[in-house]
C-alpha cells in the first residue's frame, strides 16, 4: 500500500507541518493503481469514428487487457496483449454501438473468472478469465487508428463495490492520464486517431476514518479543538459529533486561504480514556466544477485537541502517525453523484470512535504523513452549515410498481433521512429531482450531468436509519426504490441544509402572490447559502458565483443576518480582477454591509482592494466604456448561449460608474478626502463618457430595450436633462413587450425601484403580479416554490432554484414598505411608502443593529394609515403614502418609538 502523491514524502518532513500547529497532515495509504485487480471500471464512450478500446491490468504499453468497442460494426470484443501480440478472448454483437455517433454507458467487470461487459446496463459480453491470467494493472483508453473517442464519467470500483477512482474530465489540471484533453464540450477525456493514454497518479476517492484513543488522568477543565482537512470532515468524540455542523470545513481558494473550525469540547471529555475521531469525504474535490476552488490531492486532515486538566496540567493532542486509520462504511461519495452507504460496514465499525473500541489490524492501520497545502489558515468566523427541521412528504406517487416519489412541496437543498427494515444487503436507492413528468416519475433535467443518487446497503438488524453526510442535492422530488423490493421504507423526510444564518426581515402584504414570490426568493437564497454562495444547489455547478451574490446581497441583508457570512466571502474573492458584472461585487458588498450594519471595520479592511480594483478597470479600459461581461444575463430568451448575454456594455459600464463612485464614498466615510475628490472625478468622466457612447437623443440609451433605459437611471448615470425623456422611453419600453418586464438580473433588480421613484408604482405592481410568461407568477402557475434561473420552464441552462433574480425582493422592503437608510446602521432612516392602488396593505420588519423597525400600511375607509416602529437610538424621516384622494403627501421627523399616521 503507497500513495503515489505523496511517494517522495517520507518521515517528519517539514511540509507536513502548517505553521502555528503542533499537529501534522495525515492522510491514509492508497493502493497503488499499478496494482488495482479485480476492479469494475464504468465510463461513458462516444465513438466518432472508428473504435476505441477500454484498458485495465495495463503494466505497460505492450502488456495489457483490454475491450474494443467497434461502432461501425456494432461489435465488442474483449483481448488480451502481451508483448505486443494481441489474443482475443471474445466477441459478441453491441448493437448499442452502431448508432451515430455511438454513445454507449459501458461497464467492465471482472467477477469470479469471468469478464463482462454490459452496454448501457444489457450484458453485451461476456468472457472466460481466471485471476491468474489477468494481472494487476493500472487502467486506461485507446484508440484505433482511425479513431476518434470521448470518455467520460470514469468510475473505478475495488471488488467490495468500493470507488478506487473517479474522474469526470472536466478540468484540464486534473486530467491524470497520459494523453488526451478536454473535450470541447467541457467534460470527456477527447483521444484523436492512434493515442494511448494511461492513468497515472490518480486521486483516490475513498473516505477514510481517523482514530486516536487516549487517557486524561483528572478532568478536563477547559478542551479545544482545531480542525481542517483537505476535503469534508465530520468530528466525533467519544462516540458523538461534537456539534451539528455539516459539509465542514468551509470552501476558500484554499492556495491562498484554509479556514479551520474551532470547537469548545469540553464537555465531551472525561477522566479516564476518552477518543477523538474524524470522518472524511472527497467534497469540493478534483471533480468539482473547473470554476470552482477545489482540491487537486488526496484528502488529509489536521486536527489539534488543547486541554486543561482539573490537577493544572495541559495535555495535547494531534494528528500524527500514531493515529489509525480504517475504510468507512461510504463506499462511493461526491458532492453531485451522492453517496453509497453499506450498513454492514457500518454495523462491522460500531463504536469506532469510543476508546473501548479494539481496532481489528485487518482493517486498521497507522497513518501517514501528507504534505501540508499551501494556504494561510484563519480561523472561520462564518456561521457554519446547520440541517434544520426537516420535511414530511406533501403526497406520495407510484408511477411504476417497486417505486415511490416522495413530493416534498418544497424545492430544497439538503438530503432525504430515511427509516428502513430489511433483509441484510437489501439497498434502497434514492434519486432527487425538481421535476416530475406527467405520470409521476421524477425528471432529473435540471441535475445536469449530477446522477443525485444515495444508495444505502441494509445491515439487516432491524429498523434503520439514514441520512448523507458526504452530499448534498437540490431537490423537491425523491424516488426511492428497493433492490430487491423487500427493503421497505418506513418514513422518509427532506432535511433542509444551510448557512446558520439568523432571520433578520419579514414582508407581508395583502396579495398572496407577493407573498409567494417573496417565499420563492427568500428559500433560494437559503438554498444556495452553503460556505459559498453558490449559483444553484441540484446541477454539476453549485460555483462561487459573485455575478449572482452581487445582485442579491441586498436583499440577503434586509431578510437574513449576513455580516459575518459576507465577511468571509469578501476574504474568498478580494483577489479577483474580472468584469464589473462579475468582480465588482467585492467593491458594493463592503459598502452595502456599511450601510446596512454601520461596520466600518470591514470598509476599512476592503478599502484598499475596493480601490485597487476600480484602478485596475481605470487601465484595462481607458476611455471608460467596458464592453466585455455578461450583462444583464438571462432575459427572456429563445434559448442557446449567446441569447443569455443582453445589453453587456451598458450593463458593465453603469456598474464601473457606480463601482467607482462607491469607493468615492467609501473614501469619504472613511476620512480620506482626497481620495474622495479623485474618485468622484473618475466617476464623472465614466458618466460623461457614457453619456457620450450610449445616449442617442429623446431619453434613448442604446436600442432602448427595458435594461438599457433602467441602469442609467437606476446608477444616476443619466444627466439630469436627460432623466426625464429616458423614464419615458423606459414606459414605451415596456409597453412595447404588453406591459410585460423584458430584464434579466440586473434589470429585474431595479424595475420596481426606478418605477416606484418615478411615480409609476402601479406599473411596477402589474408587472410584479403578471401570471403570464415572462413573469415570477408564471413561474408559480407551473408549480414553482423557488426562482428559476430562466423566465421559460425548460432548455438548455435551466435551474430551477437560483437565487440571482432574487434582487427585486429589496424592493418590497425599500419601496413597498418604503424602508431605507439615510445613515450607516439604520441610525437615521426614511420611512416612505409607495403605495400601489390595487393593494391594500404592506408589512415589513427589519432586525437592525439598533433594534426592530417597523413599516406597516393599510387602506383603511379611503385613507391610508401607516404604523412604525423606530428602535433606539435611531430617527426617522417619515414621507407619508400619497392618500387615496390624491392629496400632498407629509413629511414628518420622528424619534424612538411607535408612531401611527393617517394620510
Amino acid at each position: 500500500m503507497t500513495n503515489a502523491n505523496y511517494a517522495n514524502h517520507n518521515g517528519r518532513a517539514e511540509h507536513d507541518r502548517t505553521a502555528g500547529w503542533d499537529a501534522r497532515w495525515i492522510a491514509k495509504a492508497q493502493p497503488d493503481h499499478r496494482a488495482w485487480s479485480r476492479i469494475a471500471l464504468e465510463t461513458d464512450v462516444a465513438i466518432e469514428a472508428g473504435e476505441a478500446h477500454v484498458l485495465f491490468g495495463v503494466r505497460d504499453d505492450r502488456r495489457y487487457w483490454g475491450c474494443e468497442l467497434r461502432a461501425a460494426e456494432g461489435e465488442a470484443a474483449f483481448y488480451s496483449v502481451e508483448d505486443g501480440a494481441r489474443t482475443e478472448r471474445g466477441r459478441a454483437a453491441a448493437p448499442e454501438l452502431a448508432a451515430a455517433p455511438a454513445r454507449a454507458a459501458a461497464r467492465i467487470a471482472h467477477e469470479g473468472d469471468a469478464l463482462r461487459l454490459y452496454v448501457n446496463g444489457r450484458l453485451a459480453l461476456t468472457a472466460t478469465a481466471p485471476a491468474s491470467e489477468v494481472p494487476p494493472g493500472t487502467i486506461g483508453f485507446r484508440t484505433g487508428e482511425r479513431g476518434r473517442a470521448v470518455f467520460r464519467e470514469l468510475r473505478v470500483f475495488a471488488e467490495d463495490g468500493r470507488a478506487l477512482y473517479v474522474n469526470r474530465f472536466y478540468d484540464p489540471s486534473c486530467l491524470q492520464f497520459t494523453a488526451g484533453a478536454v473535450d470541447a464540450t467541457g467534460s470527456g477525456l477527447r483521444l484523436e486517431e492512434g493515442i494511448l493514454a494511461l492513468c497515472e497518479a490518480p486521486v483516490s476517492a475513498d473516505s477514510p476514518l481517523f482514530r486516536r484513543a487516549f487517557v486524561a488522568p483528572s478532568d478536563v477543565v477547559r478542551a479545544t479543538v482545531r480542525v481542517y482537512a483537505a476535503g469534508w470532515y465530520e468530528l466525533r468524540v467519544n462516540g458523538r459529533k461534537l456539534d451539528d455542523r455539516v459539509l465542514a470545513p468551509a470552501n476558500t481558494p484554499y492556495g491562498r486561504r484554509m479556514l479551520y473550525d474551532e470547537y469548545d469540547a469540553t464537555s465531551a471529555l472525561r477522566q479516564g480514556g476518552n477518543a477523538i475521531g474524524l470522518w472524511l469525504g472527497n467534497g469540493y474535490n478534483m471533480n468539482y466544477s473547473r470554476w470552482g476552488w477545489k482540491w487537486k490531492r488526496e484528502k488529509a486532515a489536521l486536527l489539534q485537541l488543547d486541554m486543561t486538566l482539573a490537577d493544572g496540567s495541559a495535555l495535547r493532542i494531534g494528528t500524527d502517525e500514531t493515529w489509525l486509520t480504517a475504510d468507512s462504511p461510504l463506499l462511493m461519495n461526491d458532492i453531485y453523484d451522492g453517496e453509497t452507504f453499506d450498513g454492514r460496514r457500518a454495523s462491522a465499525l460500531e463504536g469506532w470512535d469510543t476508546y473501548a473500541y479494539e481496532p481489528a489490524a485487518a482493517d486498521w492501520s497507522p497513518a501517514i504523513l501528507a504534505p501540508a497545502p499551501e494556504g494561510v489558515p484563519e480561523r472561520n468566523e462564518q456561521p457554519p452549515v446547520r440541517a434544520f427541521e426537516p420535511l414530511a412528504p406533501t403526497r406520495v406517487l407510484r408511477p411504476r410498481p417497486g417505486v415511490a416519489v416522495y413530493d416534498f412541496g418544497q424545492n430544497i437543498a439538503g438530503w432525504a433521512r430515511v427509516r428502513v427494515e430489511g433483509a441484510a444487503g437489501n439497498r434502497l436507492t434514492l434519486r432527487y429531482s425538481e421535476l416530475i413528468d406527467a405520470e409521476g416519475n421524477i425528471d432529473p433535467w435540471t441535475n445536469r450531468n449530477a446522477r443525485a443518487t444515495d444508495v444505502y446497503i441494509l445491515h439487516g438488524q432491524g429498523i434503520e436509519t439514514y441520512e448523507p453526510r458526504f452530499t448534498y442535492h437540490g431537490f423537491r422530488y425523491v424516488e426511492a426504490s428497493g433492490d430487491p423490493i423487500e427493503a421497505q421504507t418506513l418514513r422518509i423526510e427532506a432535511v433542509p441544509i444551510r448557512a446558520d444564518v439568523t432571520i433578520d426581515g419579514s414582508f407581508r402584504c395583502a396579495d398572496p402572490l407577493v407573498e409567494r414570490i417573496q417565499s420563492n426568493l427568500r428559500w433560494s437564497i437559503l438554498n444556495n447559502l452553503v460556505t459559498i454562495p453558490t449559483d444553484c444547489c441540484q446541477r454539476d455547478e453549485r460555483t462561487p458565483c459573485m455575478m449572482d451574490s452581487a445582485v442579491v446581497e441586498e436583499t440577503a441583508m434586509l431578510n437574513f443576518g449576513m455580516r459575518d457570512y459576507y465577511r468571509k466571502w469578501l476574504g474568498d474573492v478580494e483577489d479577483s480582477l474580472s468584469n464589473p458584472d462579475w468582480s465588482g461585487d467585492k467593491v458594493t458588498l463592503p459598502w452595502h454591509l456599511y450601510r446596512h450594519y454601520g461596520d466600518a471595520d470591514t470598509l476599512g479592511k476592503q478599502y484598499a482592494s475596493m480601490k485597487s480594483y476600480i484602478d485596475h478597470l481605470a487601465a484595462k479600459w481607458p476611455d471608460g466604456i467596458v464592453t466585455e461581461g455578461f450583462g444583464d444575463w438571462c432575459p427572456p430568451n429563445d434559448d442557446g448561449w449567446e441569447n443569455y448575454f443582453r445589453e453587456v456594455a451598458i450593463v458593465n459600464t453603469a456598474l464601473y460608474y457606480r463601482q467607482t463612485a462607491v469607493v468615492a464614498e467609501a473614501a469619504g466615510a472613511l476620512g480620506r478626502a482626497e481620495e474622495q475628490a479623485r474618485y468622484e472625478a473618475h466617476a464623472n468622466e465614466i458618466r460623461r463618457a457614457s453619456h457620450d457612447r450610449f445616449y442617442r437623443g429623446n431619453g434613448v440609451y442604446g436600442d432602448g430595450t427595458q435594461t438599457a433605459q433602467l441602469l442609467p437611471l437606476a446608477y444616476g448615470l443619466a444627466f439630469e436633462e436627460a432623466a426625464g425623456e429616458a423614464f419615458d422611453r423606459l414606459i414605451d419600453a415596456i409597453a412595447a413587450k404588453g406591459n410585460r418586464l423584458d430584464t434579466g438580473i440586473y434589470g429585474t433588480r431595479y424595475l420596481m425601484d426606478v418605477l416606484a421613484d418615478g411615480g409609476r408604482i402601479d406599473l411596477a405592481y402589474e408587472l410584479l403580479t403578471r401570471t403570464d410568461y415572462p413573469s415570477f407568477g408564471y413561474q408559480i402557475e407551473q408549480g414553482a416554490t423557488t426562482l428559476w434561473e430562466q423566465w421559460s420552464f425548460k432548455g438548455g441552462m435551466h435551474s430551477h432554484d437560483h437565487a440571482m433574480f432574487a434582487g427585486i425582493g429589496a424592493s418590497f422592503y425599500t419601496r413597498l414598505a418604503g424602508i431605507r437608510p439615510l445613515e450607516p446602521g439604520y441610525a437615521k432612516v426614511e420611512i416612505a411608502p409607495s403605495v400601489p392602488a390595487k393593494l391594500d396593505w404592506v408589512e415589513a420588519a427589519i432586525d437592525t443593529v439598533r433594534g426592530r423597525l417597523v413599516s406597516a400600511w393599510r387602506k383603511e375607509s379611503g385613507r391610508v394609515t401607516l404604523e412604525i416602529e423606530i428602535p433606539q437610538g435611531a430617527t426617522a424621516v417619515v414621507r407619508l403614502p400619497r392618500p387615496v384622494d390624491g392629496a400632498e403627501p407629509k413629511r414628518i421627523e420622528v424619534g424612538p418609538g411607535k408612531h401611527r399616521f393617517t394620510n
